[in-house]
């Protein structure tokens, strides 16, 4: 293998399919859900040692690179989108960098973040396969060996191996009703489609010049003023709004004639709904996937899942019961896509459970809310990790009162600044400029209670900030 091998890892997406688990401002890609890594860094950790960490990078929004995910994020090589723009516009700008920051002409593997693979190594070998294939000038696409009718993902029909062992593509198929996924499955030369892609940046910018001519026109002045003397990203940010919101399967596979089909049988999951988790969860001698503050009497095929009450169940068959610290998930095993109904209705109220947890991670720590907005108040537990800074800020629709009970606080609350131990307070008054820091070896604990007519996250106006956030 002569080139350069890059990856890029797609680590948007809203998170809806594990909800409670999952929220908007924390998506399943950035979740521990086997006890070990999150799913980011099991994607990254996979493709050792073909690909070293210092050549991935990660497409992500920018609210995750400054907001939850910070801690996942931080260290990483980062492509940051403004907005969503899905998987096309995220591949082009991460191939045109490709080509331009390292002036090579580097294989570009293509994966997403939010995917279980249980068979590393069987992996690796489909990934050196695929690589050979795309040194030759090749879109190579990884197609899982389908187990079942699955009318949840797309497929694509491929001809006979060739003496390398890779197929030829020959269409894509959206996602089937129940009698013909039975029909492909029986075929036996249908694959589902992973989204997991091999191919060399030259030849995906080539085919998006071809199929998609309005992103390349869009791409290439991009590139004209990033090597420049502008920063790319904050071309991208300018720049990514005005892309076609378009996939990189419907704009440039399901058209191009050079694409290209590994054969993968490597314990794929998407992990697209909390019945996929527990098809590939460890199971108990009844069937039963627990996880967490769980007691379980005499239950049979159940996923049971407590981040902090305890779930004390008895005679339960075909359940899915997931609790977090403000809400619990109910409902039968095979109906967890369903979900996303439930998401969609909480999208329309006022209350904010689709969106983050109780207990909320920032870079310099984390908040737990203790009693949520009631008539003009809120109660908080703040964390701040030794060293860390809250950003220097004002509000002008609240004031905030902080009683200290772990660590020693620095707060800057105007022209002063001042130290507050344990179990003493400090008063910041409306629209004044502060800033909380600890300085301290130990973590920083205080309890802060929100006074005013709006408590809305929003209401942050920042001079200075650590963390880049705007």
């Amino acid at each position: 293998m002569s080139s350069t091998i890059k990856a890029i890892v797609l680590a948007g997406g809203s998170g809806s399919r594990l909800w409670p688990l999952s929220r908007q401002q924390l998506p399943k890609q950035f979740l521990n859900l086997n006890g070990v890594d999150s799913m980011l860094s099991a994607t990254i950790g996979r493709l050792a040692p073909m690909v070293k960490k210092e050549d991935v990078w990660v497409v992500t929004g920018e609210s995750h690179a400054t907001g939850e995910a910070f801690s996942e994020l931080d260290g990483l090589n980062k492509i940051l989108e403004p907005c969503g723009r899905n998987t096309a516009p995220a591949i082009a700008i991460a191939a045109a960098l490709m080509q331009d920051m390292s002036g090579e002409d580097p294989i570009m593997v293509v994966l997403p973040a939010d995917h279980i693979v249980a068979k590393k190594e069987a992996f690796q070998a489909c990934l050196q396969q695929a690589v050979k294939v795309a040194e030759e000038g090749r879109l190579v696409t990884f197609g899982i060996v389908p187990t079942d009718p699955e009318t949840g993902f797309g497929y694509i029909q491929a001809d006979a191996p060739g003496e390398n062992g890779v197929r030829n593509v020959l269409r894509f198929v959206e996602k089937p009703n129940l009698e013909n996924a039975q029909r492909m499955l029986d075929d036996g030369n249908y694959y589902w489609n992973s989204g997991m892609f091999v191919w060399k940046s030259s030849v995906i910018l080539e085919e998006v010049e071809r199929y998609i001519p309005e992103l390349a026109e869009l791409l290439n002045a991009m590139r004209e003023r990033w090597n420049g003397d502008e920063s790319w990203q904050n071309v991208v940010r300018e720049c990514f709004a005005q892309m076609p919101d378009i996939s990189i399967d419907y704009g440039v596979m399901e058209n191009s004639q050079r694409v290209s089909l590994v054969s993968a049988d490597i314990g794929w999951s998407d992990v697209g709904s909390w019945d996929a988790v527990h098809e590939m969860a460890d199971h108990d001698e009844n069937g039963n996937d627990i996880v967490g503050n769980v007691m379980a009497i005499d239950c049979h095929n159940t996923l049971l899942r407590s981040e902090k009450s305890l779930i004390a169940a008895v005679g339960l068959k075909d359940i899915i019961a997931v609790e977090t610290p403000d809400a619990i998930l109910l409902c039968k095993v095979g109906d967890s896509q369903r979900v996303r109904e439930i998401v969609d209705t909480l999208k329309t109220g006022k209350e904010s459970y689709h969106l983050e947890h109780v207990t909320v991670r920032r870079p310099w720590g984390s908040y737990t809310v203790l009693e949520g907005r009631a008539e003009g108040y809120q109660i908080k537990r703040i964390v701040v990790l030794p060293g860390a800074s809250l950003s220097l800020q004002s509000h002008q629709h609240r004031s905030e009162h902080w009683v200290v009970v772990a660590g020693t606080a620095t707060v800057t609350c105007g022209e002063m600044v001042r130290t507050v131990a344990k179990n003493g307070s400090a008063y910041i008054p409306i629209g004044e400029v502060h800033r909380l820091q600890n300085l301290g070896k130990m973590p920083l604990q205080l309890i802060e209670v929100q006074v005013g007519d709006y408590l809305g996250e929003d209401d942050i106006q920042r001079f200075e900030d650590n963390y880049g956030r705007q």
